[in-house]
């Protein structure tokens, strides 16, 4: 199913090599990012899913996966590598499974912090390489 690209202001659209190269050196207080889906089924599902948490944990206390949608693919030529993402809050804003936090000794969902968390330190990296090659 195409994804809705109506609200989108102002977004981040990377292909899945550049995306990938971002998301292999993303690290914070040892939380990673990595996608979770194979990019070969991206095409027809219109998505890829990228995990953000603890590398091989699957439980939501740890990893969070997000859907982000592909613009395109007409000019991949079957290669996945040249895939067009839209990364954005408003295509990008929910995980397919709320985490979980504890807060006063009762477990608790944040879905604003799960995207926040997620989509923040991609949005920061995109820019710092974007700078980098201006």
């Amino acid at each position: 199913m195409p994804a809705d690209f109506s609200e989108v202001e102002l977004g981040f659209v990377v292909d899945l090599r550049t995306l990938r190269e971002t998301l292999k050196v993303l690290n914070i207080a040892g939380r990673r990012w990595w996608l979770s889906s194979d990019p070969q089924d991206a095409a027809e599902t219109g998505y890829i899913t990228v995990a953000h948490g603890t590398v091989g944990a699957y439980d939501r206390l740890n990893t969070l996966h997000f859907r982000v949608p592909v613009v395109g693919n007409d000019d991949s030529n079957g290669r996945t590598d040249r895939l067009i993402l839209m990364i954005d809050p408003s295509t990008t804003t929910t995980a397919e499974e709320p985490g979980f936090y504890l807060g006063d000794g009762h477990i608790m969902e944040d879905p604003a912090e799960d995207f926040y968390s997620f989509y923040e330190p991609i949005e920061r990296a995109l820019i710092a390489r974007l700078q980098t090659r201006g």
